[in-house]
């Protein structure tokens, strides 16, 4: 397996992907609505940011961005919840995936920050 396909099966990535890919099938029926372009915008440009990250191009910037994005992004999912954009339903399902992706981005910044600590 070659170090591109590697890095893009990360859970993060895999998450970020799945998030991405159900969020663009769900804005994709309403390309006028101010929040449906919103969500679309938000989830691609985490993945653009995971993806650097992984790739290690820019990662310290990358990961800042990715966790700002992340805050945002659970913004708008629940105010998508609260307009009837996505029902109850599908709200829980995408703030859990949410969820899990900020569970890995933590992961990340605490081995990172584990690994550029001085050893004794």
């Amino acid at each position: 397996m070659s170090p591109t396909q590697r890095d893009l099966q990360a859970p993060i990535f895999t998450v970020t992907w799945d998030l991405c890919v159900w969020l663009l099938n769900k804005t994709r029926t309403q390309p006028h609505d101010v929040l449906a372009c919103s969500l679309a915008a938000e989830i691609l440009h985490r993945l653009d940011t995971v993806t650097l990250a992984l790739k290690n191009i820019d990662r310290d910037t990358a990961l800042a961005e990715a966790d700002l994005l992340l805050i945002r992004l659970r913004l708008r999912l629940r105010l998508a919840v609260e307009t009837t954009f996505l029902d109850d339903r599908q709200g829980q399902y995408a703030l859990r995936l949410a969820d899990d992706i900020g569970r890995q981005l933590g992961g990340w910044h605490k081995h990172l920050a584990a690994r550029a600590e001085p050893t004794s």
